[in-house]
């Protein structure tokens, strides 16, 4: 390594340990920070080792950074209002107690790195052992803007522009670069959030751990560009069987909702008439399937109708229907077909709303 090099790294390494120290001072004024973690990968779905992640908030302004561990995976110390979560409602995430967890209680595995010690993040042991956040001089941590041409792209009217999207509940804009890949810049997005609460010598401390979907880096003389991208916990199939029904015919609604591999899921997965305001919770039967049945009743309107399915957290330790979480839901407006479905990871679970038509006939006689 050439001393130009090498002086060059240290000044990088100052200016980031200084600027996250300031970070840290809005911790001390009541700051509350979330743990993003996630897991890179390569083309092939192995674990990258010693890929860097930067996260950004709406000034452009790198606020933290982590490496990869052996697993591909990472953790970020995150301003709740950097994730764009609302500060006034504690939302409805599921509880999670245990006398260990990976965040909050210093597990093993974990450590603190004094690079980012103002704002008490942790990475990995050997995460933390690599003291090189700016490997392909990409990561300006402390100030930097990110790509500007990332920042300037045009969309179509119909979508989101990216600044647009950044400030969507639960996405955040992160930059990843790898050994030999092509730089990822983009927006991220949260599929699952939890309220982690350890209990050991007669105290409790709790954090909120967001997972973030998997980014995907691609060689750089790869064809396709690197991605974060998933469909956990998405309703990506739903239908009504029968869709052609007469009074006093069962049917069944049935939904695919791929289930990450980790953490481990609680939720209830719920469906609703617009138009009657019955519900029906579906049960799981296996392969991210969920179905429920009933029976049409002289109270369903006859010709085409919507039936919506969607899905919110559960308590570990007490699962089933929360009426506290479906009231805020229909406040939220998330039912209402008339309108774009907004995830917010503090009020559901899964990122989209399925509606489902159906027709019910007249019954025929005899």
């Amino acid at each position: 390594m050439s001393s130009r090099f090498h002086k060059l790294l240290q000044l990088v390494i100052l200016s980031v340990t200084f600027s996250l120290l300031l970070c840290g001072s809005a911790s001390a004024s009541g700051e509350e920070y979330i743990w993003a973690t996630g897991k890179v990968l390569d083309k092939s779905g192995k674990p990258v080792r010693n890929a860097y992640i930067a996260v950004y908030d709406d000034n452009n302004k790198v606020i933290d950074y982590a490496n990869t561990d052996q697993n591909g995976d990472y953790a970020l110390a995150v301003p709740r209002h950097v994730m764009h979560i609302d500060k006034k409602g504690k939302g409805f995430l599921t509880q999670v107690f245990g006398t260990v967890t990976r965040f909050v209680g210093g597990a093993t595995d974990f450590v603190n790195n004094p690079l980012r010690a103002g704002i008490k993040a942790i990475t990995s042991s050997e995460a933390a052992a690599v003291l090189n956040p700016i490997q392909k001089g990409t990561i300006s941590a402390g100030g930097a803007v990110a790509d500007q041409i990332l920042l300037r792209l045009k969309t179509p009217s119909s979508k989101p522009s990216v600044q647009e999207e950044r400030k969507q509940p639960g996405v955040l804009l992160i930059k990843v670069i790898g050994e030999n890949s092509q730089d990822l810049v983009g927006t991220a997005r949260v599929y699952w959030m939890q309220q982690e609460t350890l209990k050991a010598g007669g105290r409790e401390t709790r954090t909120t751990t967001a997972w973030l979907d998997p980014v995907t880096l691609i060689p750089v003389e790869a064809e396709g560009a690197s991605n974060t991208h998933s469909d956990y916990l998405t309703i990506v199939a739903g239908r009504i069987l029968p869709s052609l029904a007469e009074v006093g015919q069962t049917v069944k609604i049935a939904v695919r909702i791929p289930i990450p591999p980790t953490p481990d899921i609680y939720m209830v997965v719920v469906a609703k008439h617009n138009r009657t305001g019955q519900m029906w919770e579906l049960k799981s039967v296996g392969n991210d399937r969920y179905e429920a049945s009933f029976e049409v009743d002289k109270k369903f309107p006859l010709d085409d109708q919507t039936i919506s399915v969607l899905a919110y957290a559960s308590d570990q330790q007490k699962q089933g229907r929360r009426d506290d979480a479906e009231r805020a839901i229909d406040r939220a407006g998330l039912w209402d077909i008339r309108r774009p479905y907004r995830f917010d990871p503090l009020l559901v679970v899964s990122r989209n709303r399925a509606d489902l038509n159906f027709t019910v006939l007249r019954k025929r006689k005899n």
